[in-house]
């Protein structure tokens, strides 16, 4: 059964755990560095990098295609390919099934906040592998904002058909109580800004009549005023990526899933992970700048040293601040 299943599968992780744990000894602790930080200071984010593109099936040489086909208009803003949707569909039930150590807790109940660059193939991503159930047909337009994608219809050589997505707190994964998964558009994590058709943007008007469950309330401007007009530097990409750090570090919210893509997501990694100036293992720093596969999860913890975190519901003061709303009479 598939409860028996899941039993096996959280005994076969305790085991791993164990045997770890187990291989150490206290000279495999000798060298290493720990750095500690109030809780508040950190961000778990979950990075991840888009599915197959049309851009990518046509433009990648590993996947038999040619470079020059990233310059076509006919991969402008390019959709998923079917073996992209595929892509979103397996990581869709690796966090359906994916379970904490002690097997007590969904990881996927963990995110609170779903972050998305505003271009197709990354809201086709967020929706497909952190959204809800394919839905039999779209919703009544009073009732729009129940799908986080409406259905569309294939386009040959463009895009797949695809069936209409419901939000992630109904069906099957309905919470009584529990408010649906929020997903949020950001111009500020969206590909690197240069010259190839795939990494223009349409109107904002437009993604929000075919994503409607989907916030676009970040993105200001109407038409793609970036494309065009420049081609980002490493460095300014970088910057983009510090803007963008920043941005999420003042949010509320404190596990934050980032859908976006591979040049976007090795800057940031090359920016902010596993520096030499923090002294990281050479494998830590392998592990952290390998560049993403499509559709790739890569969870990350981003420590903030400068201070830019915001309240954390489980610190508690203690002391005499702590017992100015407890009432002892109330609480023998």
């Amino acid at each position: 059964t598939c409860e028996s299943a899941r039993h096996r599968r959280r005994t076969m992780q305790g085991k791993d755990s164990a045997q770890d744990l187990s291989k150490l000894s206290i000279e495999d602790n000798f060298g290493h560095r720990f750095f500690i930080a109030p809780h508040r200071h950190t961000k778990t984010l979950y990075l991840v990098r888009h599915g197959e593109g049309y851009h990518n099936l046509h433009g990648e040489p590993s996947l038999g295609g040619d470079r020059a086909n990233y310059k076509s208009e006919k991969y402008f803003d390019a959709h998923l390919t079917p073996k992209g949707w595929a892509q979103c569909r397996a990581l869709k039930k690796h966090l359906d099934q994916a379970v904490t150590h002690d097997g007590c807790e969904h990881v996927m109940d963990r995110i609170e906040l779903v972050v998305v660059s505003p271009l197709m193939r990354a809201l086709e991503t967020a929706v497909g592998s952190l959204g809800g159930d394919d839905k039999s047909c779209d919703p009544p337009v009073s009732r729009l904002d129940s799908a986080l994608m409406l259905s569309r219809t294939a386009i040959e050589g463009v895009r797949p058909a695809h069936a209409a997505i419901g939000t992630r707190n109904e069906g099957t994964h309905e919470q009584p109580g529990r408010k649906s998964l929020k997903f949020l558009a950001c111009e500020l994590c969206r590909e690197h800004v240069g010259e190839n058709p795939c990494d223009r943007r349409r109107r904002t008007s437009e993604y929000a009549a075919a994503f409607p469950g989907v916030d676009f309330s970040e993105i200001t401007d109407e038409e793609d005023t970036a494309w065009g007009t420049m081609i980002e530097t490493n460095d300014q990409m970088c910057e983009r990526a510090h803007r963008f750090m920043e941005w999420v570090m003042r949010r509320p919210e404190t596990h934050i899933a980032v859908v976006t893509h591979s040049a976007f997501m090795a800057a940031m990694l090359r920016e902010f992970g596993a520096t030499d100036q923090l002294g990281c293992h050479e494998r830590v720093k392998q592990e952290t700048h390998r560049w993403p596969n499509n559709c790739e999860m890569r969870p990350v913890v981003v420590i903030d040293p400068s201070g830019g975190g915001g309240l954390d519901p489980m610190f508690f003061p203690g002391g005499r601040t702590g017992l100015d709303d407890f009432d002892e009479a109330e609480n023998v």
